[in-house]
């Protein structure tokens, strides 16, 4: 029994090392991240259809008008981004910001991020300039995302295509 158990493990091992590694998705491409958040938040803030694939028409995101704090003829200058940050820094920490007139994303500088912490603390930067992402990239190349605006989450897997991201299927909304 020795002798068969031993070449049968050492051929288990050197067929497992030569295998190519299953490993886990990685984070997103950065060239990716600003697309999702303008894209999610352009239908989060101003109610614009997501790009879908097949084309349909997108449900409200719930709690839209974050307590009668978003006026939609006075949309806030920027959005504050929490991206990829755990629960509870994703309601003290931004690191990205999007420019609601202009509809783009970029990252925060470390102490621009440091100040708008400072903001959040204090309290001046209130629910409709905050927003947060969570994704998880899939084997596949397509993004799950939940996204969150005031007291509304959204959360559905896009797919990227020559124009941008796209939601491919249903968009799964809760309102809080």
């Amino acid at each position: 029994m020795r002798r068969v158990a031993q070449p049968l493990i050492l051929g288990c091992l050197a067929i497992t090392l030569a295998a190519p590694a299953l490993s886990a998705p990685a984070t997103p491409q950065p060239d990716r991240v600003a697309p999702v958040i303008e894209t999610v938040l352009r239908w989060a803030i101003e109610g614009q259809d997501l790009p879908a694939d097949p084309p349909k028409a997108s449900p409200a995101l719930p709690h839209r008008s974050c307590g009668g704090r978003l006026d939609p003829e006075h949309l806030p200058e920027t959005v504050y981004v929490s991206w990829q940050l755990s629960a509870e820094a994703q309601h003290a920490v931004c690191n990205w910001k999007y420019d609601v007139a202009s509809h783009r994303a970029s990252p925060l500088a470390p102490a621009d991020a440091a100040e708008v912490t400072q903001r959040i603390s204090a309290g001046t930067i209130g629910p409709h300039e905050r927003a947060f992402f969570h994704v998880v990239p899939q084997r596949d190349g397509r993004l799950a995302v939940t996204a969150g605006y005031c007291w509304g989450s959204a959360a559905g897997t896009f797919a990227f295509r020559g124009d941008g991201p796209v939601l491919i299927g249903e968009l799964a909304i809760h309102g809080y």
